[in-house]
């Protein structure tokens, strides 16, 4: 039987790969139910956005009409031929190089792992499909993605202590002038803490309700908040957060009985929600982020902090107390190489003493917000 292109209404020629074929009517076939089977998955299971999935298929179909074999007959070979063709023919960067990578590994393990559509291709055409993306032709990417990247300073325990030094001053000049800033000031100061003592992102942050957060009878310091549940995370995936310093109850406490009750309104939709802006909805990233960056100016840090500095701030701190494994648990990481390349920053001239360093600067941070909380409730 004649077949026909993979892609006949995409424009172009069919395929540009060393071993490019037409497809037999059955291949494309199963092609394309493939296909659609994937984009259920990253709807359905991985709940991505539809920017993501219409990105996602694009690479893919993009690199089964360069290859122009099955998806079960992709290789090392074709995934190698394809890349250098793109960078030298299109001229892709190093983003585009890593989407690539993404979205057909992505789609490589989804095959892999799924065993009836394995057994269901073996059982057709007497072939059982092959991983084409590993670690090794994907690394130099990787490398190059990385040391392009800006790198990430995150705060020392003085610049922390100073954000909480100048909350505090601006919330007693507020204060002191009845400005309607005293009230605002004192939330941002409790989200930023919130966001120093848990790495959460904020994102996860805005969404934070009070039943979120639970008590654990083997650390009753921690009064009802010992761990706290993110349900709303990168991935939509659930995960239990533990906090590690109990000034959580005394901030959580002063916070919900002394300074959200200004924030309700009558009009207020989720009355469980933590943080409210002054008209009592919902609290936005971008507020988050203006007033974050509004304060460490203030506080002059000379450079831009931003919520994911905080986030890197938690995670190189705590990895050197709690461990890697334990912190890729508390900031939701998929993949443990993905908390030690990215959030885990080490000091090469305090290699040897790391974990004293660690536990000196988390500190210092915690101690001096325990003690600008603890000045405020007494005041």
């Amino acid at each position: 039987m004649s077949g026909k292109a993979i892609f006949p209404d995409s424009g172009g020629p069919v395929s540009g790969g060393s071993r490019a074929r037409t497809l037999r009517q059955d291949e494309e076939e199963l092609t394309q139910t493939l296909f659609s089977l994937f984009e259920k998955h990253l709807i359905g299971t991985r709940a991505n956005s539809a920017k993501t999935v219409t990105v996602a298929m694009g690479a893919i179909r993009g690199f089964a009409k360069y290859v122009g074999v099955p998806p079960w007959e992709w290789n090392e070979q074709d995934f190698s031929e394809f890349m250098a063709n793109k960078v030298t023919v299109d001229g892709i960067g190093l983003g585009r190089q890593s989407t690539y990578i993404t979205y057909l590994r992505a789609f490589q393990n989804y095959l892999l792992d799924s065993r009836g559509l394995s057994n269901e291709i073996h059982r057709r055409f007497d072939v059982q499909p092959q991983r084409f993306i590993n670690n090794e032709n994907a690394i130099p990417v990787r490398r190059k993605r990385h040391e392009r990247k800006k790198q990430i300073t995150p705060l020392s325990g003085e610049q922390c202590n100073g954000l909480i030094v100048q909350f505090d001053h601006e919330i007693n000049l507020s204060g002191q002038a009845g400005k309607k800033s005293f009230n605002p000031m004192r939330r941002d100061k409790a989200i930023v803490m919130i966001m120093l003592l848990t790495g959460i992102r904020v994102d996860e942050l805005v969404k934070l309700r009070i039943n979120d957060f639970m008590p654990d009878a083997r650390h009753p310091n921690f009064g009802n908040f010992s761990t706290v549940r993110i349900l709303c995370g990168k991935g939509r995936k659930s995960r239990v957060v533990r906090f590690y310093n109990p000034i959580i109850k005394d901030l959580m406490n002063w916070y919900l009985d002394d300074v959200r009750p200004g924030f309700l309104r009558e009009n207020t939709s989720d009355p469980q929600r933590l943080f409210l802006s002054e008209r009592g909805t919902p609290l936005c990233t971008e507020q988050v982020r203006r007033m974050l960056a509004h304060i460490a100016s203030q506080a002059a840090i000379p450079f831009k902090v931003t919520p994911h500095l905080l986030r890197h701030t938690y995670g190189t701190q705590m990895a050197k107390i709690i461990g890697a494994e334990a912190l890729q648990r508390q900031l939701g990481h998929e993949n443990l190489t993905t908390t030690l390349g990215t959030y885990y920053h080490q000091d090469p001239e305090h290699v040897g003493n790391e974990i004293e360093l660690g536990i000196t600067n988390f500190t210092k941070g915690m101690d001096a917000m325990t003690q600008g909380l603890l000045d405020e409730i007494e005041d």
